[in-house]
């Protein structure tokens, strides 16, 4: 029997949403920098937006009336509407031409250039594409490719340790509060970070859900500091890449991975839970 929800009428309306555009205009402002900084325990830029940082900036502002069940923009307004409720960023690539400047206004287009349909182990998926170019000052700064993958909700999902268990030696957890200010920060409404009622009546999850970028972050940071600390800190970041592969709960223990460079232009690291399963893949390319 066919799946309603996989037809042809359904995959033609949902394809045909490639093509379309979306742009926005905003300023680098410095005090959205310092913030995240500051929740990252990071140093305040001088001048140019470090790396993966952008995602706190051109975030499409949305009246109530157009959010969705999961808080997210409704789908069908810029991203189709897949015949799915569960949405995760499921990958990023990013290339830095040269950072943005703080202070001054930056343009990004993005453009859906790819839906597909796939089933994998975990059922029916759609994955959507979508390519942001960044200008400023009608130079290229940024181009990156975003994929969002949406899937149907399956079996609810266990945690690793209770709430109040501790946390093993070299691993580390995401207070709620992090999850909040990163949400805040990134004008992200997606209500499997902030609404654990949400999380666990609905979506079927033990508790928040990590954010896929604050994780990828953090990475990019680890692996910058550990090529920093072997030699190559006068190399500068040109590509970062990432995909997630399985979730991580504020109460799930994780470390970041980053393999010996040994001064290379390629180096990989990868987000580990406590239970040995990877979490996130990233490869990072200096020039």
């Amino acid at each position: 029997m066919e799946n309603l929800r996989m037809n042809q009428a359904v995959r033609a309306e949902c394809e045909s949403y490639v093509g379309r555009e979306r742009v926005v205009a905003d300023t680098i402002a410095p005090e959205t920098a310092s913030k995240l900084a500051t929740l990252l325990g990071r140093r305040m830029p001088a001048e140019g937006l470090p790396p993966t940082w952008h995602w706190a900036y051109f975030n499409h502002g949305y009246p109530v009336t157009d959010a969705g069940e999961d808080g997210h923009e409704r789908l069908g307004l810029f991203l189709p509407p897949a015949p799915f409720h569960r949405r995760m960023w499921a990958a990023g690539d990013v290339t830095i031409h040269r950072p943005l400047q703080l202070g001054l206004q930056a343009t990004r287009r993005s453009i859906i250039t790819a839906v597909d349909f796939k089933t994998g182990k975990s059922g029916d998926l759609c994955f959507v594409t979508v390519e942001h170019s960044i200008t400023q000052g009608g130079d290229s700064a940024i181009d990156e490719i975003h994929t969002v993958v949406y899937r149907d909700r399956g079996l609810a999902e266990k945690a690793l340790r209770g709430q109040d268990d501790p946390v093993p030696e070299g691993f580390f957890v995401h207070p709620d509060m992090e999850l909040y200010f990163y949400s805040a920060l990134t004008h992200n409404g997606h209500r499997i970070h902030w609404d654990r009622g949400f999380c666990r009546t609905v979506e079927g999850y033990p508790g928040l859900v990590v954010h896929g970028p604050l994780m990828a972050t953090k990475l990019c940071h680890s692996m910058m500091d550990e090529a920093e600390a072997d030699g190559s800190g006068e190399a500068t970041l040109h590509r970062f890449a990432f995909r997630a592969q399985a979730p991580v709960f504020e109460t799930t223990p994780i470390r970041l991975v980053v393999e010996a460079g040994g001064g290379e232009a390629a180096r990989k690291g990868r987000v580990e839970r406590s239970d040995g399963v990877t979490a996130m893949t990233a490869t990072l390319g200096l020039t």
